[in-house]
């Protein structure tokens, strides 16, 4: 073994292979396949150029390749090289000839360089020299106390500031992924990866927080960033206060360039983290849970007004997600699940990235401490004695439920038991859930839980909104899971909600048969099959179509076109924000023929809003005035997007002056005072900017029809743009920024307030020269076998 020594050719086989390896998959996904082509081009070279220039180390390298070309022993070889290498030849010819359907490559400087000076405030800031005032504040204080006081002042601003303002996209972990976050593109930054505030100074996060999306550099862009200019709605103070508060939260330090200064502030990080390590549950349930469910546990924390649903109340020990039988209180492992794993559609976060199972323990008897109703005080318990003067039962033998719902008499998924169970389902469930199950109210109730907050059928046409229900997956595994889950939750209902339960836990018979649950579950499992959810794919693709295209939403003809579901995001970037939308997803369809292009926009919505139309109007809010319906794309002008040979974008709403949009727009009109439907086009110059109707040359032609809980819109408009418009021109091959954005009218939605999603591309597919695409590569892969051949022979000549 000590002589072994791998031979110059299979060194170069090994580099090159190692080369492919890193290529591939140490640069998902931005590594395109031209340019990963071209790398292992030069790659190659490189190789053949290092074992070229030492004659010795040549003629090793070439010996096993005349050995294949010229020895009769290894003809085998020899034929499968002659087969494999045109073979790869001709398929890598094919991946660079044919079309491809792939988004554009959207590289971008994560951490752009800032400017040396910045002005905001009415004021000018030397960005090389800034610090954080709060912090030089504590580090200037002599007394120890007075300084740990000051800082705990500061943090706990930053949380109130950072929990009414940014974690609906940076999320309650501080880890990017908050609850809308999944619709922007960039994801919001990951402030718990040591990669990114733990490597920036202080003065980095004041530039990038106050100036926001817009006040990127160049080498910063596309400029999707919702990113707000945070400026505008932020005090100075409050921005280091919040900078403060995520250094404090995620356990880092910024950068800071004087050794002392960094060694006193890493030394109050590293006594803060070892305080924390030790918390109790009360005391982790304030630092993490409080701001959204409150000092008390009563969900009214300084978050909770801004979030849909609202956080629990844990004061009345009810839960909605349980599997204990009937109205037994909820489980422990329940709790733990919950806080372990989150709630899918909510606010409520995944906290096993941040608690142990040891420490999510430790929060399940605060919670239970927070009950005033008795829940869990043992029957034993003296009125007098264990309770305090709130009704909190005060020892510490809690009651531990350990009885689960039966899962019993299963029916297995199928097309009959799917039927048996619409059937069932539109006697039991429509009247909430409506007759398609899109949680249009059909029974004209306006439904409310047991603390008087409006609350809305869930929409089960929409699985990724589920919140416990759904188990990622489609094996059979996860199906099977799935539906069990539905199943129980039928049995059980959802405590506090108008969902009964629909399994009798006494002597009379069950609202609704064993038998019927089960069919119920199946068919609402067959739901999700019928869904495209969101995020599979940013190209929206268009059909080409011989003749006319479609007048109406109902066309058979719309089936041809791909849907292409997307995520819908409130407007939270600009006021007036939008906290909590009931809309979150849209789908596109697109058709066009040689003059014409036309969208078909559909949004599942409980309400059809139109003032005036009797059963939106009977359930509508009270405190909230209904506004009528609109949908609208928005398109950018000419000049306002490349996509070689970098991606340029306008910016991530309405664009700007330099770089403007056109926006098709669609109202729904109204019942009462009647008003009807309108269409519009506006030019755009930017979020401070008002619109610009086009009071010429509106071509829009647009229809729209709500029925059973879905608004199906369509728009249409000719594909040749130009002109002093400055539309863009629909043409085939061309990859076209796109976006989308709604007014859920029943919500209160009007002018900035409504939701709408980051840019996505449109695509018109090209023609295909299939003489080309399939023609070309076995050209190529003909051609090397021959010229193979020929190699051979002339090598086994010399041999002879």
């Amino acid at each position: 073994m000590k002589n072994f020594r791998i031979s110059a050719f299979w060194q170069a086989v090994l580099v090159i292979i190692c080369a492919y390896l890193i290529f591939d998959n140490a640069f998902p996904p931005v590594m395109p396949q031209s340019l990963l082509i071209e790398f292992m081009l030069i790659t190659v070279i490189g190789v053949l150029l290092y074992y070229s220039y030492d004659d010795q180390r040549w003629n090793e390298f070439k010996a096993p390749i005349k050995a294949v070309l010229r020895d009769d022993n290894k003809w085998a070889i020899r034929w499968a090289f002659l087969i494999f290498i045109p073979a790869l030849f001709a398929l890598t010819t094919y991946n660079i000839i044919k079309p491809s359907f792939e988004s554009p490559v959207e590289l971008r400087q994560v951490h752009p360089a800032p400017p040396s000076n910045l002005r905001v405030y009415n004021q000018s800031y030397n960005l090389t020299t800034l610090e954080n005032p709060i912090r030089t504040q504590v580090l200037a204080e002599s007394d120890t106390e007075a300084a740990n006081e000051m800082y705990q002042e500061a943090v706990q601003a930053g949380s109130q500031v950072y929990f009414q303002n940014c974690f609906y996209c940076h999320g309650d972990l501080l880890d990017g992924r908050g609850h809308f976050a999944e619709g922007f593109n960039p994801l919001p930054a990951n402030f718990q990866d040591v990669g990114t505030i733990a490597q920036l100074q202080e003065a980095f996060l004041f530039w990038r927080i106050t100036t926001g999306g817009p006040g990127l550099p160049k080498e910063g862009t596309p400029w999707n960033s919702a990113m707000p200019v945070w400026h505008e709605m932020l005090s100075e103070e409050e921005v280091w206060q919040v900078i403060t508060f995520l250094y404090d939260y995620v356990g880092q330090v910024p950068r800071i360039w004087d050794p002392k200064v960094s060694k006193a502030v890493t030394g109050m990080k590293n006594d803060i983290q070892s305080q924390r390590a030790k918390m109790t549950g009360a005391e982790i349930y304030q630092f993490r849970c409080a701001v959204c469910h409150g000092e008390e546990g009563a969900g009214d924390g300084s978050a909770a007004d801004f979030l849909y649903p609202r956080p629990r109340d844990f004061t009345l020990g009810m839960f909605k997600y349980k599997t204990s039988p009937g109205e037994l209180p909820i489980r422990d492992e329940d709790l733990f699940n919950t806080i372990k794993h989150g709630l899918q559609g909510t606010s409520m976060p995944a906290w096993k990235t941040l608690l142990t199972d040891e420490q999510i323990n430790r929060l399940i008897p605060v919670l239970k401490y927070f009950d005033i109703s008795a829940t869990w005080a043992p029957e034993e318990a003296d009125e007098d004695e264990d309770f305090d003067d709130e009704g909190r039962y005060i020892k510490d033998d809690l009651v531990r439920i350990t009885e689960n719902e039966p899962i019993e008499g299963h029916i297995p998924y199928s097309e009959d038991s799917i039927a048996q169970g619409k059937i069932a389902f539109e006697k039991t469930c429509e009247q909430c859930h409506g007759h398609t199950g899109r949680g249009n109210i059909t029974s004209g109730k306006r439904l409310a839980d047991d603390w008087e907050y409006r609350i809305w059928p869930r929409d089960l046409m929409k699985p990724w909104t589920w919140r416990v229900s759904n188990v990622s997956g489609s094996d059979e595994k996860s199906q099977e899971k799935t539906i069990q889950n539905i199943y129980t939750r039928l049995s059980i209902g959802i405590p506090g909600t108008p969902m009964p339960a629909h399994r009798s836990t006494s002597d009379d018979p069950d609202p609704v048969s064993l038998e019927d649950r089960w069919h119920i579950a199946n068919y609402v499992y067959s739901l999700r099959e019928k869904v495209t959810p969101p995020g599979e794919s940013t190209v929206i693709k268009g059909i080409n179509l011989d003749g006319a295209l479609p007048t109406t939403v109902d066309d058979a003809v719309w089936e041809q076109a791909p849907a292409t579901t997307v995520h819908l995001v409130p407007n939270i970037i600009k006021a007036d924000r939008l906290f909590t939308p009931l809309s979150n997803a849209i789908t596109a369809r697109v058709l066009y023929n040689k003059n014409d292009i036309a969208f078909l926009l559909e949004m599942n919505d409980r309400t059809d809003s139109r003032p005036g139309e009797p059963v939106s109007d009977g359930i509508q809010d009270e405190e909230i005035d209904m506004h009528s319906d609109a949908f609208a794309i928005q398109l950018p002008k000419v000049g306002s997007f490349e996509t070689t040979p970098i991606v340029k974008k306008p910016l991530y709403r309405h664009g700007d002056s330099a770089n403007p949009t056109t926006i098709w727009y669609w109202n729904a009109g109204s019942i009462e005072p009647e008003a009807a439907p309108k269409s519009m086009i506006f030019h755009a110059k930017g979020p401070d900017n008002p619109l610009e109707l086009r009071s010429d040359n509106n071509s829009l032609v647009a229809t729209g029809t709500w029925e059973h809980g879905r608004w199906r819109v369509l728009m249409k408009l000719p594909r040749s743009g130009g002109g002093e418009s400055g539309d863009v021109s629909f043409t085939e091959g061309q990859f076209i920024p796109i976006s989308f954005a709604n007014w859920d009218g029943s919500n209160g939605e009007m002018g900035s307030k409504h939701t709408l999603t980051s840019w996505y591309w449109l695509l018109l597919p090209p023609q295909i020269d299939y003489n080309r695409v399939y023609g070309m590569p076995l050209g190529i892969g003909l051609l090397s076998f021959l010229l193979g051949i020929i190699l051979v022979r002339s090598q086994r000549r010399k041999v002879v």
